[in-house]
C-alpha cells in the first residue's frame, strides 16, 4: 500500500490518516488479509507517524531498498496485522 499527498497545503489536516485508516478498514472488510505491508523511507517521519497512528508496526529496516532521486534509501518494513 502506498499513497502520496504532494500539495503541502493539504498536510496536517488528517487526510493521510483518514486515507490509510479507510483503506485498512476496506481491505479488512472486503479482502480479509492476514496482514497489510508498507515500506516508507526511514526519513519520512510524517508517513511513519501516520502509519503508526493507524496501527502499523515497524518490523525491520530494509537497507538500500528504494531508489529515490538517484540514491538508494533505507525503508522500514511496516505491518498491520488483522
Amino acid at each position: 500500500m502506498d499513497q502520496f499527498i504532494g500539495e503541502e497545503k493539504y498536510w496536517n489536516k488528517g487526510i493521510g490518516t483518514l486515507l490509510v485508516s479507510s483503506m485498512v478498514a476496506f481491505l479488512i472488510k472486503h479482502k480479509n488479509p492476514d496482514r497489510i505491508d508498507m515500506d516508507p523511507q526511514t526519513t519520512n517521519t510524517r508517513a511513519l507517524h501516520c502509519y503508526e497512528k493507524c496501527g502499523f508496526k515497524k518490523v525491520r529496516i530494509l537497507s538500500n531498498h528504494e531508489l529515490h532521486e538517484g540514491d538508494y534509501q533505507d525503508c522500514w518494513l511496516m505491518e498491520y496485522h488483522n
